[in-house]
């Protein structure tokens, strides 16, 4: 009897070791669940606000980045940490390897309507397709977009949008609006990035300006509304139309304006601005010693083609030290009498082009038929953008009185 007792009392408790053991599997299981199911999205999630702040911070030097470049004319790479990879974790599994960033851009009209001072008042219209450039993290957190545009960089979370930038589109009277040239190539990738941001050259004006309305389209009214509140003065106006998402920038206090200008290729985005000055910058004539490297325009003609309303005429120009074809520019209004021609590229021009050979470009210009004696004032200039220099000069070309004469300007 006493022995048969304690055999139960050993198969009792050997009972009470297995049930012990599969408890503490039931234990450990439960907690890897809970772990896997709840801990480890969240550990993910850290993760990708901890890179989110990382490219919020690259986003800022991309613009940075494209500021110094439009106005210093030095080539810049600005990085941004597309994606994250999620850190290995040992007996526990992620949803995938980590989270790609997807980068894109598109086009943001800019329209510029300004008047020149002069007989007649002339309105002439500048138009550009600048980029907005769009960063998007594809991960499980609800993120925002990162957007730049116009200079600042927004937060897009769908619904509503925010910054914490300030805008520097008007400084008191004085405009400056960045305009962004060039398609940005879409990518989506875990991997950094590398944009080539290059530098348009600048175009100044010739004539002093009346009055100036630029319209800028946003995908992001409200905030543009909220950031340039306060922003206006005696002269300079500005308002946001909500229904046609656009910025509508008004000024008369506006003397002189530059405009980006220049090729681009598709292995970059090409920066610059459009600025509104109050005050007119002075021509710059050089009257000082020219080294070899400063750019300068040698000899000037320009002839009649042989027709009997000697109404076409050929310009020609022989620079040096000029950079490219795109940084000779000619103000033919006076000639043609068309306001739209302030800023005149060549029409033709060596190719290849060596900066310090002497080169020779021509424009082919339609014009009114002048009777003898009457004077035309045209305006050229030409630019060195390594150097940062520029030449220019103005000519007074007159019609003679022999109409059969080739020679029938000077």
């Amino acid at each position: 009897m006493r022995a048969g007792s304690q055999s139960l009392w050993k198969e009792e408790r050997g009972v009470s070791v297995v049930i012990g053991a599969m408890l503490m599997l039931l234990i450990m299981a439960m907690l890897y669940g809970t772990v896997q199911a709840y801990h480890v999205p969240i550990w993910n999630k850290d993760v990708e606000y901890e890179h989110l702040d990382g490219v919020h911070n690259d986003m800022m030097t991309l613009k940075s980045d494209i500021e110094d470049v439009a106005l210093s004319g030095e080539p810049k790479s600005s990085n941004i940490r597309m994606g994250v990879r999620y850190p290995n974790r040992i007996f526990l599994a992620n949803p995938g390897t980590g989270v790609a960033g997807s980068l894109t851009s598109d086009n943001v009209a800019i329209s510029i309507e300004y008047t020149i001072d002069g007989l007649g008042d002339p309105t002439i219209t500048q138009t550009y397709n600048s980029n907005r450039i769009i960063y998007e993290a594809q991960g499980t957190v609800d993120s925002p977009k990162l957007v730049y545009e116009h200079g600042v960089i927004i937060r897009d979370y769908g619904d509503e949008s925010a910054t914490t930038d300030e805008q520097s589109l008007i400084v008191g009277d004085d405009i400056y609006i960045p305009i962004l040239i060039g398609n940005l190539t879409a990518s989506s990738s875990m991997e950094t990035e590398s944009i080539e941001i290059k530098s348009l050259s600048q175009s100044y004006s010739r004539t002093k300006i009346k009055s100036a309305t630029i319209t800028i389209s946003t995908d992001y009214p409200e905030v543009w509304e909220e950031l340039l509140a306060g922003a206006n003065t005696t002269d300079t106006k500005v308002w946001v139309d909500q229904g046609q998402s656009q910025i509508v920038i008004t000024s008369n206090a506006t003397k002189q304006v530059s405009f980006p200008t220049g090729n681009v290729t598709a292995d970059a985005i090409y920066a610059g601005l459009a600025t509104f000055s109050t005050k007119s910058k002075p021509v710059t004539y050089t009257s000082i010693d020219i080294s070899e490297d400063y750019p300068r325009i040698l000899d000037i003609d320009i002839v009649s083609a042989p027709d009997d309303e000697r109404t076409n005429s050929t310009i020609t120009a022989t620079v040096k030290n000029v950079t490219a074809p795109y940084d000779i520019h000619a103000d033919l209004t006076g000639l043609t009498n068309d306001p739209e021609m302030y800023d005149v590229f060549p029409d033709d021009s060596p190719t290849p082009w060596v900066v310090s050979d002497e080169n020779e470009v021509s424009w082919d210009i339609t014009h009114p038929a002048y009777e003898a004696g009457i004077d035309i004032i045209v305006s050229f200039w030409v630019i060195n953008t390594e150097n940062n220099m520029q030449f220019f000069t103005s000519r007074v070309f007159s019609r003679v009185d022999n109409k059969d004469n080739k020679e029938n300007w000077y």
